[in-house]
C-alpha cells in the first residue's frame, strides 16, 4: 500500500490556503505547522500543491543526503536565467569553479576598506534626528558595497535610482500576492519585476563594455567583472557564454545586496527595541575600535557584534524559505511527494522552532556562546542554505554586515516609536510592508 500524501491544515472550501497566506504568510506557517505536523500541503485554487518540511533533518536531507532527488524551480529560471541560483550539475559546478576564488576568505579581507568607505559615504548623507527607512537606506548601501567591491564602480549616494528601483525590483516575482496566481497573470508585481530584470540586463551589458579596457589594480583583489570575462575569454574558449555571465551579474546584483540589507534593516530594528543588548554593542564598539575605523585586523574582536548577526539571521532569516522540486517521487516521514511536485523548506521555521531552541521568538544574541552552536542540529540554522549550494557569498554578507553594524554604530544609533508595528511581507528575501521608519540620533 503506498504511502499517504502528505495532510493539509483546515482551508476556506474555495480560497483555501491562498487567503491566509497572503494576509499574513508567517502566521500561515505557524498554523500550518501546529495543525499538521513537520510536513503539510498547501492547497492553493489555481497552482498544483506545494509541500512544505520544516524539520532540520527534512531540510538535510533535500540538501546534502538525497539532493540528486530534488531540482530547482522554474521561478529561478525566471528570476535569474542561468544564473548561479538557478543552475544545476555541471553547468553550476562550472560557474561555481569560475566564481569561488573571488569568495575565499582571504580575498574578502581585501574589501575591508572599500566598505568602511561606502558605509561613510552613505553616513555623510544623514542629518541628526532625521527620520529615515532604515530598511531602504540599507538596501541602498550594501548596492553600494556591491558595485565598488565586485563590480569596481563607486555609485554615488542619491544618483543612480534607476539602478536602485530595478535592483529592487527582482524581488516582485515573488510577492505573497502574485506567488499564489499561475506564472501567466500580468500582476503589477510582475510587470515591475519584468522591467526591473530587462533594465539590470541593460546596465550589465554596459558595465562589462566599460571594463573591457579596465584591468584591475596591482594589489588589489580581482572584482567579478574581470573574472567573468577572463573566463569567456580564455585561449581554450570560453568557459561562460557572454548569456551566462549577463545573468550571473544580475544575480549577484539581486543576491549581493538584498539580502544583507535586509539582515541589516532587522538587526536596527531589533537593537533599537531592545535597549540593553544596544548598550552592550555600542560600549563594545568604543571598547574595541575606540574611535577607529573598523579595520580586517580589529572586527575579529567584535565577539559581541557578531553574536547579534548570528541571532539576528536566526530570528529574521532573509531567505525565509527555500524552493525545490522533486526530479523523482519521494518518501519523507512516512509521507509520500509524487515527481514533478514543488516543496518548500521553511528555514524561518527551523529556526524558530521550541525543540531546538530556548525561547525561539526572543532575540538573545548570548544564546551563541559556550559552544551552543556545537550542539545545535546542522540544519537548525541555515540562513545561507545548506550543502553543496551553501551561499558562495556567506562570508562578504557577514563581513559587510559587521563593517556596517560597526561603521553606523559609532556614530548613530536608531529609536523606533512603539506606537508603529513591523508589517512584514516576505518575498523573495524577508521584507517589510511599509519599511522601517526609525529616527536615527548621534551618538
Amino acid at each position: 500500500m503506498a504511502a499517504p500524501l502528505p495532510p493539509k491544515p483546515s482551508g476556506h472550501p474555495i480560497l483555501k490556503h491562498a487567503l491566509l497566506f497572503v494576509r499574513n504568510p508567517f502566521q500561515f506557517v505557524e498554523v500550518a505547522t501546529a495543525e499538521c505536523g513537520d510536513v503539510y500541503r498547501m492547497d492553493l485554487p489555481t497552482l498544483d500543491d506545494i509541500h512544505v518540511l520544516t524539520h532540520p533533518e527534512q531540510l538535510k536531507r533535500v540538501l546534502v543526503t538525497d539532493v540528486d532527488s530534488f531540482g530547482k524551480t522554474e521561478d529561478f529560471q525566471r528570476a535569474f536565467g542561468s544564473g548561479l541560483l538557478s543552475t544545476e550539475g555541471a553547468q553550476w559546478r562550472r560557474q561555481r569553479e569560475v566564481m569561488q576564488p573571488l569568495f575565499f576568505r582571504g580575498q574578502i579581507r581585501g574589501y575591508t576598506d572599500e566598505m568602511v568607505k561606502c558605509a561613510e559615504r552613505r553616513l555623510a548623507t544623514w542629518g541628526d534626528n532625521e527620520l529615515l527607512d532604515v530598511e531602504r537606506e540599507m538596501r541602498n548601501l550594501t548596492l553600494d558595497v556591491l558595485f565598488a567591491t565586485l563590480f569596481g564602480r563607486e555609485l554615488t549616494p542619491g544618483e543612480d535610482e534607476g539602478l536602485r528601483e530595478a535592483a529592487d525590483g527582482l524581488n516582485g516575482w515573488f510577492e505573497p500576492t502574485s506567488w499564489v496566481l499561475p506564472p501567466w497573470v500580468p500582476t503589477p508585481a510582475r510587470r515591475d519585476f519584468k522591467q526591473s530584470r530587462k533594465r539590470l540586463k541593460e546596465e550589465v551589458r554596459k558595465l562589462l563594455a566599460e571594463n573591457s579596457s579596465r584591468h584591475t589594480p596591482s594589489g588589489g583583489p580581482p572584482d567579478l567583472l574581470s573574472q567573468l570575462q577572463m573566463a569567456r575569454d580564455t585561449e581554450k574558449g570560453p568557459q561562460l557564454s557572454t548569456e551566462e555571465i549577463e545573468d550571473q551579474l544580475v544575480t549577484m546584483v539581486f543576491a549581493g545586496h538584498e539580502t544583507t540589507a535586509a539582515a541589516l534593516g532587522f538587526i536596527w530594528y531589533l537593537l533599537a527595541t531592545h535597549p540593553p543588548i544596544r548598550e552592550r554593542f555600542h560600549d563594545e564598539l568604543s571598547t574595541v575600535l575606540d574611535g577607529d575605523r573598523p579595520a580586517a585586523e580589529t572586527l575579529p574582536k567584535l565577539e559581541f557584534t557578531d553574536r547579534i548577526v548570528t541571532e539576528a539571521l536566526r530570528l529574521y532569516p532573509p531567505i525565509h524559505t527555500i524552493p525545490r522540486r522533486t526530479d523523482t517521487e519521494v518518501e519523507i516521514d512516512g509521507f509520500r511527494i509524487p515527481a514533478g511536485e514543488q516543496i518548500h523548506l521553511s528555514v524561518i521555521d527551523a529556526h524558530r522552532d521550541k525543540r531546538f531552541y530556548d525561547d525561539p521568538y526572543e532575540f538573545q544574541p548570548d544564546r551563541w556562546t559556550d559552544g551552543s552552536e556545537e550542539e545545535l542540529h546542522d540544519f537548525a540554522y541555515i540562513p545561507f542554505g545548506g550543502g553543496r549550494r551553501t551561499c558562495i557569498g556567506r562570508e562578504f554578507a557577514r563581513l559587510e554586515a559587521k563593517i556596517i553594524l560597526a561603521t553606523v554604530g559609532q556614530r548613530f544609533q536608531f529609536e523606533w516609536d512603539s506606537s508603529n508595528s513591523l508589517e512584514i511581507e516576505p518575498q523573495m528575501t524577508m521584507r517589510t510592508s511599509n519599511g522601517i521608519p526609525m529616527t536615527i540620533t548621534q551618538r
